[in-house]
């Protein structure tokens, strides 16, 4: 099998930058080994991000440190098995969230940021998939004044870059969302820009048809491995070599693993998640996504149910799933919001690829020519995929890309 580009990877990153790659005229092949949309991009709180240019640190003061030890929180959970090989991660990471560093990440997130909803807009047109997103915003809900004032520095910049965060009082929270209980709640932001939607999985998968009829081919496969095949590239699959000019790895938290025998080893970790669908209780509803700042899940509503999602756990990729997050937040939903049993038979469980600074690689790999890399968007893969797609198949393609590409390659590393 021969193409101009091989894309490894049929998140919605990798979709999203087959897509750029076949309406800029290459002929591209699209791998995974399940249909798109079923792996990393299916289980996501289906937010699209516009105001998500302020990095997730790891946390530095000693108490919460301390709390997280213990390993009882919503918001952080780690298998004690895991720590050998989870630690030089967690050690990097730890030492990027100070101020400066996650200064330089805000800044080189603003123009990653920018263009999330027009592009998304594009692609969602062309898909006619439009009836997936929602455009109301999300709420932060937050269970004490001092929480919510620690926030008001983030805020104020967002309000800087020009976007609309607003703080409703009781009353306009009500009419916002007249199921959610209030009365244990000290306030919320309202970050009314990003967009949300109802299936991440059904939209990514509704993306990846119109890369179809562009002229891409989409094809289920196991990748084996990336080999140099002359001036181009050679994935061996198991039904097959793919022999391309170039390829592009979007395989997420996979990516790491087919890097390493390149000679390329980039400091990524992975954040597994979990997510359950819940029925609503009554007649209750939810019309935006909910985040409960101090328990770190969140509740969306979903074409399934009410979406919950956990927190951030840091284990072996292949680790038995230990969904106990999931467990500990639904008292704390169900204080938000009347819900009734749960719809799916078990929870689900995905992994995201981060970088200890929380920026993703995009760009060409370091030594291997037409090897092209675009991965490593944490939390932000679903937000970032199809801004993502476009600035690497500008640079594949010798076009100037829409912002400085600079501060996501992977060099930044050696």
């Amino acid at each position: 099998m021969k193409a101009d580009v091989a894309v490894i990877g049929a998140g919605m990153v990798g979709v999203s930058t087959a897509i750029a790659l076949a309406r800029r005229g290459a002929d591209v092949v699209l791998i995974d080994r399940r249909a798109p949309g079923r792996e990393t991009s299916f289980g996501n709180a289906g937010v699209i991000q516009r105001e998500g240019v302020h990095p997730y640190l790891f946390p530095r003061s000693l108490s919460k440190l301390i709390a997280y030890a213990l390993n009882r929180r919503t918001e952080a959970h780690y298998h004690l098995s895991s720590l050998p090989a989870v630690a030089p991660f967690l050690w990097r990471y730890f030492r990027a969230s100070n101020p400066g560093s996650a200064r330089r990440t805000y800044e080189a997130n603003i123009p990653l940021f920018a263009g999330c909803l027009d592009a998304h807009a594009d692609l969602a047109a062309e898909a006619g998939a439009e009836e997936l997103i929602a455009k109301k915003g999300w709420l932060r809900v937050f269970r004490s004044d001092a929480a919510l004032r620690a926030v008001a520095g983030e805020l104020a910049e967002l309000e800087g870059l020009g976007l609309s965060v607003s703080t409703p009082d009781a009353a306009a929270l009500a009419a916002l969302e007249p199921h959610l209980k209030t009365d244990r709640l000290a306030g919320a932001v309202h970050y009314e820009d990003p967009w949300t939607c109802s299936d991440p999985g059904a939209l990514t998968g509704a993306y990846a048809r119109l890369f179809e009829r562009l002229g891409g081919e989409t094809v289920e496969r196991n990748v084996a491995g990336l080999g140099r095949d002359g001036d181009g590239w050679r994935v061996e699959t198991d039904h097959g070599p793919v022999a391309a000019g170039a390829a592009v790895l979007a395989a997420g938290p996979w990516s790491k693993a087919l890097l390493e025998p390149l000679g390329l080893n980039l400091p990524m970790g992975i954040k597994r998640g979990y997510h359950r669908h819940y029925a609503p209780a009554g007649n209750g509803y939810l019309t935006r996504t909910i985040v409960d700042d101090e328990h770190g899940f969140v509740m969306a509503p979903m074409a399934r149910g009410v979406r919950v999602t956990s927190g951030a756990e840091f284990a072996r990729h292949d680790a038995p799933p230990t969904p106990v997050q999931l467990d500990r937040a639904m008292p704390h939903a169900r204080a938000l919001f009347d819900l009734d049993e749960a719809v799916d038979d078990e929870a689900w469980m995905g992994a995201r690829p981060v970088f200890p600074d929380m920026l993703p690689v995009m760009g060409e790999a370091p030594g291997l020519p037409g090897l092209w890399l675009n991965f490593g968007h944490g939390h932000q893969g679903f937000t970032l995929g199809p801004v993502a797609g476009r600035l690497v198949a500008a640079m594949m393609t010798g076009q100037s890309p829409d912002f400085d590409p600079v501060p996501y390659r992977a060099g930044r590393f050696s």
